[in-house]
């Protein structure tokens, strides 16, 4: 049990360290703003220093609970949360002088004894967590078109009790029980993040467009519609600018004239879907022609003439949208 629970705290801090450094170098995103990299930073940061305390319990037998400073990253880590949300989701957002009033629990730390103290900063971060759910799924009307995006958050959310739980049971269990299961379950909630981003790179871009279609005035009420849905539809038809592997909301919405959000609204309002998916379905739109008229073409030769970045991407997203995989649909429509 103590080697897995070690292997898993050194995976987390490795990977918080990693996503860090995929977030402010690697990640397309109109919303990242020196706020969302400062904030971002300080919750992978709180969340590897309590992993090391973890660690620290493992190897010397410390108790991180009888420590002050344990606590308080307990206190500080979900308001570091709910500001990197507010910064990713609400790009517009302002720091006030009042959103100091998020980190007055954290008092609770010296004046409060532990078993009080802990439970209530479990608390307190599934009130953020629900808070964030509660945001995703008022998008009722956009369900559907984001049914994988809303899938994970609605896991994290259950994930986010299951953690309240726990921290009510802290002062009821044996310490060792409480860390073992604590470092375990942030490195759970690790693997689920990096999969989730694995899987779908754009889930926060994707996330954080449906948030603005639900919650913001519409963008496109000084623009001219159908103009710029032939200027879309010659982009993606003559230039057959979907083929670019590295096309992204910002640079379709720069060769269109217009701003990310008006893009973002113009493809979800009048195609039901998000940039994603629209350029992906485009893209194995052409991949199925190909794949009938070129019959010698190679599957890996097509994936890079539609834009696929890899082969791989290829046939997850053919598969997802076709239900089969690229050599059977060519199999059976040749």
């Amino acid at each position: 049990m103590e080697l897995l629970t070690t292997l898993n705290i050194g995976f987390s801090i490795i990977v918080s360290v990693v996503l860090f450094v995929c977030y402010v170098f690697f990640l397309k995103s109109d919303n990242k703003s020196t706020l969302s990299i400062v904030s971002s930073a300080l919750i992978l940061l709180g969340i590897a220093l309590l992993q090391f305390e973890h660690l620290n319990f493992i190897l010397n037998r410390s108790d991180p609970l009888e420590s002050i400073y344990y606590r308080a990253l307990l206190f500080l880590i979900p308001p570091f949360f709910y500001f990197f949300s507010r910064f990713v989701m609400f790009p517009e957002y302002q720091l006030k002088f009042y959103s100091g009033l998020h980190f007055v629990p954290f008092a609770m730390v010296f004046f409060v004894s532990r078993e009080i103290a802990v439970p209530v900063a479990f608390l307190i971060g599934t009130s953020y967590c629900i808070w964030l759910s509660h945001i995703i799924f008022n998008l009722r009307q956009h369900r559907k078109r984001f049914e994988i995006e809303f899938f994970f958050y609605a896991f994290f959310s259950i994930l986010a009790i299951a953690v309240l739980i726990f921290g009510f049971s802290a002062s009821f269990v044996d310490n060792a029980y409480f860390y073992h299961f604590y470092s375990n379950g942030i490195a759970f909630a690790f693997v689920l993040v990096t999969g989730a981003l694995f899987i779908y790179p754009d889930l926060l871009n994707e996330i954080t467009e449906v948030i603005k279609l639900g919650y913001s005035k519409s963008t496109l009420s000084n623009i001219d519609i159908e103009q710029n849905l032939t200027r879309l539809n010659e982009l993606m038809h003559e230039a057959n600018l979907y083929q670019n592997e590295n096309l992204s909301l910002s640079l379709l919405a720069d060769s269109m004239e217009l701003s990310v959000h008006q893009l973002s609204e113009l493809i979800n309002t009048n195609f039901g879907m998000n940039f994603s998916k629209y350029i992906r379905e485009l893209r194995i739109e052409q991949a199925k022609g190909l794949l009938i008229n070129q019959p010698k073409a190679s599957i890996l030769s097509i994936s890079m003439e539609t834009g696929f970045k890899s082969q791989s991407n290829f046939y997850a997203a053919f598969k997802d949208l076709t239900g089969q995989s690229p050599g059977h649909f060519r199999k059976v429509s040749s």
